[in-house]
């Protein structure tokens, strides 16, 4: 029996010397993936990984934009100095951060929630009403801002002029007009939630009911046949059903809200004092006015610390609830 012999020259050649594939020959496996992903890689790198290493070894500097050339390695001294100093602010700042951001979501979603089980009925002009319902939410945050700010004006705003006008069994509760953008800083805190929850309840409003709209009639029609009322329904059908949708919504409302400048801004510059100045004016103001770049590159690295943690914990909360059956 003759000895078959294996030529290798026959065979196509489909890997040039470097592992490259061969003219004509298609890319494949890890090499095509890695091609694939090169450009959001790469995308990735410029726009978010090398500024925030760039910002955190900014933090252990301390450049002055007053002082530019007098840049040079502190270690630890900015984190002590925001953590420790009241000086700085920066905790006054997280507290309003936290206040504002839970206010805005709590009440938004509440408001949000109510407008989209009344937009899930069946009712007259349906189509209009739910487009009526995202004017808030399109309206760019400036505009917002100027339209809060002059409703509010202590003396010509139309919430002075409502406000002194309730007459309640001959006794007015506002006797006189209120300066909200003034004193120690309470009405300026409540004219800025209440501009950032107008224009925030809309997204509620169109994330639940869609969530709504997915839900099987089947088990509605079934808790009414046992019995169940509206409350009930609502209860044992509704929230079980939406609580994956509520948790991606709330998580992404108290981001916005914590990193939320645009409103607060325009109308308040933080003020009056630092009442209303949250972290993201509080790290500006640092940066920008005051040109302490590596206070506001500290503050910076703290707050995205903080808010990974909990975002964390607040994500791995809500999954748990919504793996509940």
């Amino acid at each position: 029996m003759a000895e078959q012999t294996t030529s290798y020259q026959d065979e196509p050649a489909t890997r040039s010397r470097f592992g490259m594939p061969a003219p004509g020959q298609a890319l494949e496996g890890p090499l095509l993936a890695w091609i694939l992903l090169a450009p959001a890689l790469l995308l990735l790198i410029v726009v978010i990984f090398y500024p925030v290493a760039h910002t955190i070894w900014l933090s252990f500097h301390s450049l002055n934009l007053s002082e530019p050339l007098n840049n040079h390695w502190i270690g630890w001294r900015n984190y002590k100095n925001i953590l420790t100093n009241p000086v700085f602010g920066f905790w006054n700042a997280v507290r309003f951060s936290i206040l504002f951001s839970v206010a805005v979501t709590v009440i938004s979603f509440v408001i949000g929630f109510a407008f989209a089980l009344i937009l899930n009925e069946r009712i007259r002009f349906q189509t209009l009403w739910r487009g009526l319902a995202l004017i808030p939410w399109v309206i760019p945050y400036v505009v917002v801002a100027y339209l809060f700010f002059y409703m509010f004006n202590s003396q010509y705003g139309i919430v002075n002029d409502v406000l002194t006008s309730i007459n309640l069994f001959g006794w007015r509760p506002v006797p006189h007009p209120l300066g909200w953008y003034g004193g120690t800083g309470t009405l300026a805190r409540v004219a800025v939630i209440t501009a950032a929850i107008w224009n925030r309840f809309p997204f509620f409003t169109l994330m639940l009911l869609a969530g709504l709209q997915t839900l099987p009639q089947d088990l509605f029609d079934a808790a009414k046949v046992d019995g169940a009322g509206a409350f009930a329904r609502f209860k044992l059908v509704t929230l079980p059903g939406l609580r994956g949708i509520i948790a991606v919504v709330t998580t992404l409302s108290l981001i916005w809200s914590l990193n939320e400048f645009a409103i607060i801004w325009a109308m308040t510059n933080g003020g009056p004092g630092v009442a209303t100045d949250n972290m993201v004016i509080h790290i500006y103001r640092a940066a920008f006015i005051e040109q302490g770049i590596s206070r506001a590159a500290t503050m910076s690295t703290v707050w995205l610390l903080m808010l990974l943690v909990f975002t964390y914990f607040y994500v791995r909360i809500m999954e748990g609830k919504a793996g509940v059956e």
